[in-house]
């Protein structure tokens, strides 16, 4: 009976050392969880903040080309507005 309670105790402290062993896994299993819950959000914000920055920068492009329509809107009513007015002119004989 003495080596067997012997072969007991050491099983029992090799299981508890195997437990002790997997909690310790576990928690650091645990945080790793926690940073890459952290991390995700922390890229979902960053998303959004480079969505935001997209549409800027999209606004920005878009300017120039609004004032170049705008630039030949105007160049094209001036010099239709000088035809009208020379061929006015000219049926009337001014």
């Amino acid at each position: 009976m003495d080596n067997f309670e012997k072969e007991i105790i050491e099983r029992i402290t090799a299981v508890e050392q195997s437990i002790k062993s997997l909690h310790k896994r576990q928690d650091h299993s645990d945080q790793l969880v926690e940073s890459i819950v952290k991390m995700a959000a922390e890229i979902e914000h960053m998303r959004k903040d480079i969505n935001d920055v997209a549409e800027k920068v999209d606004d920005l492009e878009a300017k120039p080309a609004k004032r170049w329509e705008s630039i030949i809107a105007a160049v094209i009513g001036a010099v239709g507005g000088s035809v009208g007015t020379a061929i006015i002119t000219k049926i009337i004989g001014g």
